[in-house]
């Protein structure tokens, strides 16, 4: 799969969160992700106002993306290429919307807290098919939107693109964030970990969610287009 697929992907799988506070935590929060096919992978999620930048290093490749609520649209960055592309998200939330609490895995509140960098978590269990994934999950940074598929093997993890997993579904849009959360299959094995590393409250630059200065646009060719070019 080539970068531009990867980002692609990333930016469909993003648009499954429907919601996004205006009042909610700024700043950014780093996330070290492992999974048992993949390579580590390091994620950072820059939050401010409507906005949300996400930013992936794995396998010497970087991608960014960031969401733009009040606009619906997605800005995926290259910056391989230096070029960015302009995605409408509205379809795609409106849809999200429609499937909110959709998930079929067996979800348990157990009552357990623990503090991680400062920030009191609640452990939650998610139950599908044998997998069970503890979350420990925190208030007050923001509205958790989704890890583009990182969840799911991710598309630098080497598995195949695939929905988010479960304890994505039963987490996304509804107002926590989760500083570890530990994937087991059924025969115990860890399959999957991510653990944040780094949580760093304050205001951030306006211009860390436009394209730089220097990127250009990139716009897929209409069939229109395509048609013209193979006439000539």
């Amino acid at each position: 799969m080539n970068l531009l697929r990867r980002l692609l992907v990333v930016g469909t799988l993003l648009t499954a969160a429907a919601s996004f506070a205006a009042d909610a935590f700024q700043g950014k929060v780093s996330l070290a992700i492992t999974a048992a096919k993949g390579k580590p992978q390091t994620l950072n999620y820059s939050i401010k106002d409507k906005k949300l930048r996400m930013d992936i290093e794995a396998e010497g490749h970087a991608m960014a993306s960031i969401m733009d609520m009040e606009k619906q649209e997605m800005l995926m960055l290259m910056p391989e290429q230096k070029m960015y592309m302009v995605m409408p998200i509205k379809g795609a939330v409106d849809k999200a919307v429609a499937k909110a609490g959709d998930s079929t895995a067996d979800i348990e509140v157990t009552g357990k807290t623990e503090t991680i960098l400062g920030y009191t978590c609640n452990q939650i269990l998610v139950k599908d098919k044998g997998t069970v994934t503890e979350m420990w999950v925190a208030e007050g940074l923001g509205t958790f939107m989704g890890l583009g598929n990182q969840g799911g093997g991710g598309p630098f993890g080497g598995g195949k693109p695939a929905a988010a997993a479960k304890w994505e579904e039963a987490l996304k849009g509804k107002g926590g964030f989760p500083l570890r959360v530990i994937s087991r299959d059924a025969k115990g094995k860890e399959s999957f970990k991510m653990e944040a590393t780094k949580i760093e409250p304050g205001t951030l630059p306006a211009s860390l969610f436009t394209p730089p200065a220097g990127y250009q646009q990139f716009k897929m060719p209409s069939l229109g287009d395509m048609m013209k070019g193979l006439g000539q």
